[in-house]
């Protein structure tokens, strides 16, 4: 009814027809988990109150192997910004200001997380995907900093269509505006971890390993990091990773999942670098907002700058 009064255009497009019913779903599960984290008394995104916010830039570390590019020197300029960290980046030796994790339903793996960041992680500020918490039965309760946790309950927009994922974040914009509780995660957190990032008004975002290039992940790459060698650590989390890969069975090769057009198409997701160009022109370019990556290495690299260190 909404839409009907509100976009009725779209009602002329096959394509916009074929996904609205799954859009309309996802809205009204998003209300649910709602309750139910409240009920549940997870502390919820949207009353989070940033008090590290250094300047205008901010970093978020991804997994790709271009992190291991870095030198000492670009290093030393990240860690003058504040870091958000995104899953497995948690055993980067940097730790981050600000930390988004997708829990995975290995319990292995979760036993891993929890004690890898008990000491190291007693200053950040977590936020953990709440429809996520419930699939992998992570319990936020136990975890030895749940007074630092939130739980965050995003859209997820279903559709394989980029014009159509223009049009939700369109309505987004002009019916809730920018806030924490209203991030996205239409295919992958790191669009979450991104809209968090332009909440907090930071100008420029800068994404470090968001490679999507069917490279090797930081910890497993044959391209050593000359600051940061290869710990136990990241051995531990190679093993892990590829037990849990194995079982989901969503890798196919190197290709990653989120741009795996075959599996978005049966999830009703857009790959990844048609997700940055949507969010790049509808929602990043009108609040002056400037996106950036961290090597040529990057698909998104294509239609996004890599960031000058030397500038």
């Amino acid at each position: 009814i909404y839409l009907v009064r509100k976009k009725p255009k779209i009602f002329d497009s096959k394509k916009g027809v074929e996904f609205l019913q799954r859009y309309a779903e996802s809205e009204v599960k998003l209300l649910f988990f709602r309750i139910l984290a409240k009920l549940k008394g997870h502390r919820l995104i949207d009353n989070y109150t940033d008090q590290k916010k250094k300047s205008d830039t901010v970093f978020i570390v991804g997994s790709g192997e271009s992190i291991n590019d870095l030198s000492e020197k670009e290093w030393d300029i990240i860690k003058r910004h504040n870091i958000i960290g995104l899953n497995y980046s948690f055993v980067h030796p940097i730790v981050p200001d600000y930390f988004f994790m997708e829990m995975i339903p290995y319990k292995e793996m979760q036993d891993f997380f929890c004690e890898y960041t008990r000491d190291k992680y007693a200053d950040v500020d977590m936020f953990f995907q709440y429809k996520h918490m419930i699939k992998s039965g992570f319990d936020l309760g136990g975890y030895a900093f749940q007074d630092r946790c939130y739980v965050h309950i995003p859209h997820l927009y279903p559709t394989i269509y980029p014009e159509i994922l223009g049009v939700y974040f369109d309505d987004l914009i002009e019916s809730k505006r920018l806030s924490l509780g209203h991030l996205i995660h239409h295919n992958s957190h790191i669009g979450s971890a991104v809209m968090f990032a332009q909440v907090l008004k930071f100008k420029n975002i800068v994404l470090l390993g968001i490679d999507l290039n069917k490279g090797d992940y930081f910890t497993d790459s044959k391209i050593e990091s000359k600051v940061f060698p290869p710990t136990q650590d990241y051995h531990k989390l190679n093993r892990l990773r590829t037990l849990y890969n194995k079982a989901k069975n969503d890798f196919k090769g190197k290709l990653h999942p989120t741009m795996n057009n075959q599996l978005l198409k049966e999830r009703g997701c857009v790959p990844m670098d048609e997700y940055f160009k949507v969010y790049k022109k509808n929602i990043a370019d009108p609040y002056l907002v400037k996106l950036y990556v961290n090597s040529n290495k990057s698909i998104l690299s294509e239609f996004i700058e890599v960031f000058d260190f030397d500038k």
